[in-house]
């Protein structure tokens, strides 16, 4: 529900109280851990492993609510969600099934195994973390001791990172946060003080987010890849200007025929006369200056 509506769990579940606190939402079940008994016939129900029953609950009209004319407000019939295998036409729980998770006597109690722990439920990653990206948290919590104690597990963190798109990108812990002080400056981000934040790990990850491109490249990978690019084409321009050369060399003889032959149509190369021309107006002498008497 969190996901689909864009906040965190946490809030979800304080409008789910808040529900309760206005008599508007019951708890009819508590979520619990099944027993071995329950666990198997659930795997003979759906085919799968399940470990606990979710929650059941139900909206309801607040004390003294007093319908309007005319309206309907018979009770509605609990069901079932559907799993994402599709919709069995059979109950997922049946008339028979247990009610409880406590055992009844001693002797169920000792042969019942321990609960497993929240740690073991969570299932393990589809795939293994980019170990670039493992040395990339890594140096980020070793440069901000803050980062590291405000995410529980370092996994956290690296799971971040690879689904922003940064594995096989080139970072390091140095040149990622010189990016994000360079995004902060260019998009006028205010610093502020981490201690002073709820949530510190959640401002860092905006703050990753508001600063770095998804999937974008580091400053060294960029320069890499801008002489490699540099580089293919400074070897095509080789490549043509060794292909002309060929050509020119295969093409030799037909060239030195057509010069013999310019040669012999003209033997010698014809001079140019010089003409003197005279200029278009004579040049005319200019008055004495005379000094006596006129």
């Amino acid at each position: 529900m969190a996901k689909q509506l864009g906040m965190s769990g946490k809030t979800v579940q304080r409008a789910r109280h808040l529900l309760e606190a206005l008599g508007l939402a019951v708890t009819v079940a508590e979520g619990r851990y099944l027993t071995t008994a329950e666990r198997e016939q659930a795997h003979a129900k759906h085919g799968g492993h399940q470990l606990r029953a979710a929650s059941t609950r139900a909206l309801t009209l607040p004390h003294g609510y007093t319908p309007p004319a005319g309206s309907d407000c018979t009770a509605v019939e609990n069901v079932q969600l559907p799993t994402r295998r599709g919709v069995k036409k059979i109950p997922y729980v049946e008339k028979r099934s247990p009610r409880r998770a406590h055992p009844r006597t001693r002797k169920e109690a000792a042969s019942r195994r321990p609960a497993m722990t929240h740690s073991w439920q969570k299932s393990a990653p589809s795939r293994p973390r980019p170990i670039d990206i493992q040395r990339l948290a890594a140096g980020l919590c070793g440069r901000m001791s803050w980062l590291d104690r405000a995410t529980s597990h370092v996994g956290k963190l690296c799971d971040v990172l690879d689904a922003h798109g940064l594995s096989g990108c080139g970072w390091t812990a140095a040149s990622l946060l010189d990016a994000i002080q360079r995004g902060r400056l260019e998009r006028g981000i205010a610093l502020v003080d981490v201690e002073s934040q709820r949530d510190p790990f959640g401002y860092f990850v905006w703050l990753l987010r508001a600063t770095i491109d998804p999937g974008a490249a580091s400053p060294f990978l960029q320069l890499h890849d801008e002489s490699q690019r540099r580089a293919e084409r400074q070897a095509a321009d080789a490549a043509g200007e060794a292909a002309r050369r060929a050509e020119l060399v295969a093409c030799a003889d037909e060239i030195d025929a057509v010069i013999a032959h310019m040669h012999a149509k003209f033997p010698a190369r014809p001079r140019s006369v010089r003409r003197r021309f005279a200029p278009p107006h004579p040049v005319r002498d200019l008055p004495t200056e005379h000094t006596g008497p006129s």
